[in-house]
C-alpha cells in the first residue's frame, strides 16, 4: 500500500474547514484504497504534546520533511510558525530530486485584515514564485483541491508503488515460506526420526587362498552393543534400527574370526563400512625339537617342508618360517640325518604346539 502523507497548517479560527478536510481525505481513501493508495494527513493536532527535548514545532517541521503534500490554509490571521513551516517545505522541495513535498497555499476570501499576512502573501509569490490561491467556503476548498489532486494524479505523482510490498511479503510468507518451511520441518523430521541401517563388508588384505571359517563382527555405539555372523567373506553384515543422531558419532566396531588378527577400533559410524582383516600368525612357522630313540637333543638334522629347509641347534631345537603364500592348515615335514631313518609325517600347523620328531636308526 503506497500512503501519501500529507500536512494540513492552518491557524485555529479555520479549525473547521481542516476537519472537513479529514472527512475529504476519508472519502478518498475509500475510493483509492483499490489502487492501493492511502493518504495520511496530520495537523499540527495529531502530534504528542508532551515535554520533550527540543522544540514541539521541530516535531512538526521533521514531518514536514517526510510528506509529499503540504497544504497551508489562511484566514484573517496568520499562525505564529506558518512562515518557518513554509520555509521547511519549500527548501525540501527544492533539495529532492521528486520534486516533493507539493506545497499548496489557500487564502479564505473574507478579507485580509493582519498585515503580517498580507506580507506573507506578498513573500510567498514574490520571493517563492508560489501563487496562492483564493476560496470562499470549504465546498470551493474542496472544488479546488480535488482538481489539484487529479492533476497530481495524471502527472504520475500519486501513484500505487510498483510492488505492493505488504502483500508481496504476505503472499512470499503463505505461500512459499510456510509451504518451505512445512516440507523442511517433515523433511528433518523424516530424517531425524527414521531409523537407518549401517552395512559392513570384509576384505581380505593379505590375499591368502586359505579357507574362511566366518565371523563374529559386534557393534557397538551409544549404550548398544549388537553382534551378527558372517559365513563367507564376501557376506556383509547389516545392522539395523540405529537413530539418525548416531551418525557421524565414534562407534566401536570388533572382528574376531579363525586364522585373522582379531579387529577392535573406534571409528565413525557411517551407512557404509568397509574394514581389512588379514591372518595371523598361527600359520607362520613350524617348531619343535628333534632327539633320538633314548631321548637325546639331536643337532644338524635336516627339516623340510616343500623346498624350505632348516636344521636343529645343539638342544635339538628347530623353527622353519612359512611364507603367506605356502601356508597351509596341515604340511608334510620330513626330517632326516645322516644314519637316522627319513621321518615323514603330514599334520596340522599350529602356533602353540611344537612337533616333536623322534629319529630312529
Amino acid at each position: 500500500m503506497k500512503k501519501i502523507k500529507i500536512f494540513i497548517a492552518s491557524s485555529a479560527e479555520l479549525n473547521e474547514d481542516k476537519q472537513m478536510f479529514d472527512l475529504y481525505f476519508s472519502d478518498k481513501n475509500k475510493l483509492y484504497r483499490d489502487r492501493n493508495i492511502d493518504f495520511d494527513q496530520r495537523t499540527w493536532m495529531d502530534f504528542s504534546s508532551s515535554l520533550n527535548e527540543g522544540r514541539l514545532q521541530d516535531r512538526y517541521n521533521d514531518y514536514i520533511r517526510e510528506c509529499d503534500i503540504v497544504i497551508f490554509l489562511f484566514h484573517t490571521r496568520m499562525g505564529r510558525y506558518t512562515k518557518e513551516e513554509l520555509e521547511v517545505a519549500h527548501e525540501i522541495y527544492l533539495k529532492t530530486k521528486a520534486a516533493k513535498p507539493k506545497i499548496f497555499v489557500y487564502f479564505k476570501e473574507e478579507g485580509i485584515v493582519d498585515e503580517s499576512l498580507k506580507d506573507f502573501k506578498s513573500y510567498c509569490e514574490k520571493n517563492l514564485g508560489h501563487f496562492c490561491d483564493l476560496y470562499t467556503n470549504y465546498d470551493d476548498l474542496r472544488l479546488k483541491f480535488d482538481k489539484q489532486l487529479q492533476i497530481l494524479e495524471n502527472e504520475g505523482f500519486i501513484k500505487p508503488d510498483p510492488v505492493d510490498v505488504k502483500r508481496t511479503l504476505r503472499f512470499v510468507l503463505l505461500y512459499v515460506l510456510v509451504p518451505v518451511l512445512v516440507v523442511a520441518l517433515a523433511f528433518f523430521a523424516f530424517y531425524y526420526y527414521s531409523p537407518v541401517t549401517s552395512t559392513v563388508r570384509l576384505t581380505d588384505t593379505s590375499k591368502s587362498s586359505l579357507p574362511f571359517y566366518g565371523a563374529d563382527i559386534t557393534l557397538e555405539y551409544a549404550d548398544k552393543s549388537e553382534t551378527r555372523h558372517v559365513d563367507r567373506l564376501s557376506d556383509e553384515v547389516v545392522f539395523k534400527e540405529i537413530h539418525t543422531k548416531y551418525l557421524g558419532e565414534n562407534a566401536r566396531l570388533k572382528i574376531e574370526s579363525k586364522g585373522y588378527v582379531t579387529v577392535d577400533t573406534v571409528l565413525s559410524l557411517e551407512k557404509n563400512v568397509t574394514l581389512g582383516i588379514s591372518r595371523d600368525s598361527s600359520l607362520a612357522m613350524i617348531f619343535g625339537t628333534v632327539k633320538d630313540e633314548d631321548n637325546r637333543p639331536l643337532a644338524d638334522a635336516t627339516v623340510q617342508v616343500l623346498d624350505m629347509k632348516t636344521v636343529s641347534d645343539g638342544m635339538g631345537n628347530f623353527q622353519l618360517p612359512i611364507p603367506a603364500e605356502k601356508q597351509k592348515e596341515e604340511q608334510r615335514v620330513t626330517v632326516y640325518k645322516d644314519g637316522y631313518q627319513l621321518w615323514d609325517f603330514t599334520g596340522p600347523v599350529s602356533d602353540k604346539v611344537p612337533w616333536k620328531i623322534i629319529l630312529r636308526k
